[in-house]
């Protein structure tokens, strides 16, 4: 091979180098962007049907907490549900200072009724959970820090059952897309 011919397929390579690596960049930092800025977030208990959305566009920037607003958080001691360290999706249906019942009649959040708890007739014994209705009965503020969170069903798995979540485990909030 001539040396000339060598040099066009040296050439030859480096220009496709180059170019796949152009075209690598141009794919690869606006996904880098994203994936740095935002989760997709698939939220389901089977069978629960915890709320009207099961796959969340969750944006880790956006941690500002508001009321009857969809956040993705950290789960910690939310067993059987949520294993320590998963991210879950829930409303927030009450913030500091916030009024929150709990009794057999349901659960309200300042006078309005958020939903029931799930049990059933023999005992009283809340659904999977072996526990009572007293066990979770509560008539007290949202404590500083601390946020009350609920799905749109009986049976999801919310701070009827768990109680609040700290602040500080909040990832983002969440943006429903089905």
């Amino acid at each position: 091979m001539s040396e000339a011919a060598n040099r066009r397929g040296v050439r030859w390579w480096l220009i496709g180098f180059a170019k796949a690596a152009a075209a690598l960049a141009i794919i690869y930092v606006p996904l880098s962007a994203f994936a740095s800025h935002y989760r997709i977030v698939y939220d389901s208990i089977k069978g629960a049907n915890c709320l009207p959305y099961s796959v969340f566009l969750v944006d880790l920037r956006d941690r500002v907490v508001e009321r009857d607003e969809y956040i993705a958080f950290v789960s910690m001691q939310m067993e059987p549900f949520y294993q320590n360290g998963t991210l879950a999706v829930k409303l927030v249906a009450g913030v500091p200072g916030d009024h929150v019942t709990v009794n057999a009649k349901g659960v309200s959040v300042n006078g309005r009724h958020m939903g029931s708890l799930l049990h059933l007739q023999q005992g009283e014994r809340l659904w999977q959970m072996g526990r009572r209705v007293g066990d979770v009965e509560r008539d007290e503020q949202v404590p500083p820090g601390r946020l009350w969170m609920m799905g749109t069903n009986p049976r999801s798995y919310a701070s009827r059952y768990w109680g609040y979540i700290q602040k500080n485990q909040v990832v983002g909030r969440a943006i429903p897309l089905w």
